[in-house]
């Protein structure tokens, strides 16, 4: 079904809440605020939650269900995305607490889920902690594009820890913040080992139901994206509104990295906890303020943060670094403790000013374009004027034109210029099968005429020649059509075959800027995985048996001359 946006704009909010937080001019402002960057942005829906100190203030906007004429409320669920991590990040400061300092946040990776757990080479696999996965630098393949393309029903987070020394490196071990998703996935099966009950089970116990978050899901655990009280998500493809496919927003075995689905109301409940330092409105203690106030301290620098870059706002706006699932940055004088989340169509935001005791959580359920990806944090901006008695430096027609007046947009995101369309030259060389042990398989197939098709998963399309040999631009089809042509831009998957031999290539990568490389001949369901010599920890092997063998040498000389 789809819709054209001029259908929505006749948007009210659902007013539910205190009051005490804003007077009733400031109330009119800021619905009025939100619902015209809506407009503008083409939001099909939104909530908003406010909390300081005690008081709570929640809004619906727009509409959860276009069809159907459903509005979104204080307890229409969203998809928050990476606002997952910081819940995993609390399961985990919760069982350090119960650990009577057995486990702690440099505890080695390894300690935990056994010595058959393995990075893609030792020192990895020997070094890594707690603290490496939760501050991004481990310095592994970040592989967006296989979380999209999904794993089979019957994958578990234990056959991810399995694989796990699969996953490639990108950059030396602590070297570099990489944002990665897998190494989140792999502290959720961190905490089903420490629990020894399913993370979504542990997520419910220990947190959702202390919290009184009554509505709150895993989406591909206990919630689909198309149930009943979900806000229906939707994406602006080729200037068109449509309804995206549920089913791409199960990302299991990523659920601890990106999966919960939350309401306004819940989540008012969750950042009121975070600022109360870990205790429950009925004055439970769920995690130690001392292990709690780790996860917002400065662990990490932001390599491409504020620090490095052109100040895109009028106001200061600093972010600097990474703390264990929240970001850190200075707005004004004040600091910050926030995170952004994504899941395909939807997107979410949460800032809070721990020391004013403030928190604000935005969140939308489309287009998912670059016009509507501002709109939070526009939001956030101005609530916090309002919030901290400044005058708002946003109004309504600034947050539509943003970033301008004070920056251009970006020239539009084309990336076809060198497709040529023509037909493909020795189809055979491609044609085949490719695979990466814990990416899974993609499959060449020929296509209409002289073309070649892809699936990979979930992933389907077809391959654009361009104007090099042997380089493709993937073009995909539903499910994913939304990544290939958002809005009125045209993203394409670059896709390389190397390797030509006898008249086939032998590998495949896809994706920039870190490419995943494919080879003919493996298979994601070889039977003998695991008794595949990781090629890392093969060469250490080999240079330390051959650094053996010259000292066996030296000592025969040594006794022969003796």
């Amino acid at each position: 079904m789809m819709w054209s946006m001029q259908a929505l704009l006749l948007m009210s909010a659902v007013s539910v809440g205190s009051a005490g937080i804003f007077t009733d001019d400031q109330v009119r402002k800021v619905e009025t605020f939100v619902e015209e960057v809506m407009k503008c942005r083409q939001i099909p829906g939104q909530t908003v939650a406010v909390v300081q100190e005690d008081e709570t203030w929640v809004r619906g906007f727009g509409l959860a269900d276009i069809e159907q004429g459903v509005n979104v409320t204080k307890e229409t669920l969203f998809g928050i995305g990476s606002l997952t991590k910081a819940f995993t990040t609390t399961l985990l400061a919760m069982m350090m607490d119960e650990s009577n300092g057995s486990l702690t946040w440099t505890t080695k990776v390894k300690d935990v889920l056994g010595p058959d757990f393995a990075f893609v080479d030792e020192e990895r696999t020997e070094e890594t902690t707690l603290r490496d996965l939760l501050t991004h630098r481990a310095g592994l393949h970040p592989a967006g594009l296989a979380i999209s393309a999904g794993f089979a029903p019957n994958f578990t987070t234990s056959d991810l820890a399995k694989r796990f020394r699969f996953l490639p490196e990108v950059h030396p071990f602590r070297d570099v913040y990489e944002y990665n998703n897998w190494a989140y996935a792999l502290i959720g099966r961190i905490v089903e080992v420490l629990s020894g009950e399913p993370y979504e089970v542990t997520l419910e116990k220990r947190i959702f139901k202390p919290l009184g978050m009554n509505r709150s899901r895993v989406l591909g655990k206990t919630i689909s994206a198309n149930a009943t009280g979900m806000a229906k998500p939707y994406y602006n493809v080729e200037d068109v509104l449509i309804l995206s496919d549920p089913s791409i927003y199960d990302i299991h075995p990523g659920v601890a990295a990106g999966a919960i689905a939350s309401s306004a109301e819940d989540m008012a409940k969750w950042m009121h906890f975070l600022l109360r330092q870990g205790v429950t409105e009925d004055n439970v203690t769920l995690v130690k303020y001392t292990t709690l106030v780790e996860v917002f301290k400065f662990h990490e620098y932001m390599p491409y943060g504020a620090l490095t870059s052109k100040p895109q706002y009028p106001v200061m706006n600093l972010e600097y670094g990474y703390g264990y699932a929240w970001y850190l940055s200075v707005y004004k004088e004040y600091n910050v403790s926030m995170h952004t989340g994504a899941l395909n169509a939807y997107t979410s935001y949460i800032k809070l000013y721990r020391d004013l005791d403030v928190g604000i959580f935005v969140s939308e359920s489309g287009p998912g374009t670059s016009n509507g990806e501002f709109a939070e944090n526009l939001i956030s901006f101005y609530i916090s004027d309002i919030l901290i008695g400044d005058e708002p430096w946003l109004n309504v027609s600034t947050a539509c034109s943003y970033p301008k007046p004070w920056g251009s947009w970006l020239s539009k995101l084309q990336n076809n210029s060198d497709v040529t369309n023509t037909d493909v030259d020795c189809l055979d060389c491609y044609v085949g099968k490719y695979g990466q042990y814990l990416f899974g398989d993609v499959d060449v197939r020929r296509g209409p005429g002289s073309s070649l098709d892809l699936q990979y998963g979930r992933l389907r399309g077809s391959l654009n020649t361009t104007d090099k040999k042997a380089t493709f631009k993937l073009d995909l089809w539903h499910p994913f059509r939304f990544m290939s042509r958002p809005g009125n831009a045209t993203i394409l998957v670059e896709v390389l075959f190397r390797g030509l031999s006898n008249g086939k290539y032998s590998f495949i990568d896809l994706g920039l800027p870190h490419k995943m490389t494919f080879t003919r001949g493996t298979s994601f369901h070889d039977e003998n995985i695991f008794t595949v010599i990781n090629p890392e920890i093969s060469a250490t092997s080999v240079k330390e048996l051959s650094n053996l063998l010259l000292v066996f040498a030296s000592l025969c000389a040594v006794f022969s001359i003796l």
